[in-house]
């Protein structure tokens, strides 16, 4: 599919599409309708999250690093946060390092955290579009994750 100049796989957009959709549920009935790090510290301890598929969004995460020579804590600060990005506090750059290494007990909040990050940075036009093909499975751990959500 050719978007804005730059070809893009057909299964690239329906993932990043259905992204968008359950991006847009998961803010409106559980954020209502304002999303951001300190909404989702309040209620991820009442979320559900299917547990596998949240490390699974972990793993993908940790093999994009490994493709970067990167550790965990180098990873969200500087690929989760690239370029000109709003910074996250200290606190929650902490809980997505160890959402990302499967430690502590925020798992839940780390997780949608680096969510967020990942629907900020494409919504903010970071993301580059000949990249995204390169990130299919980033959006599909992504969106499995979003789709346990109870």
């Amino acid at each position: 599919m050719l978007i804005k100049g730059e070809k893009i796989q057909e299964d690239t957009v329906v993932a990043i599409g259905k992204f968008a959709i359950l991006w847009n549920w998961f803010e409106h009935y559980r954020c209502e309708n304002n999303c951001n790090p300190h909404k989702i510290r309040n209620i991820a301890k009442n979320l559900h999250v299917d547990m596998e598929k949240q490390a699974n969004l972990s793993k993908v995460l940790n093999e994009r690093r490994n493709w970067f020579g990167q550790l965990e804590l180098d990873y969200v600060v500087n690929s989760l946060h690239p370029g000109n990005a709003r910074a996250s506090s200290e606190e929650d750059i902490e809980t997505m390092r160890q959402f990302m290494e499967q430690t502590g007990d925020d798992l839940i909040c780390g997780c949608l955290l680096v969510i967020h990050r990942i629907r900020n940075n494409l919504m903010h036009g970071i993301k580059l579009l000949e990249e995204l093909d390169g990130q299919i499975e980033l959006f599909n751990a992504a969106n499995a994750v979003l789709e346990s959500i109870m």
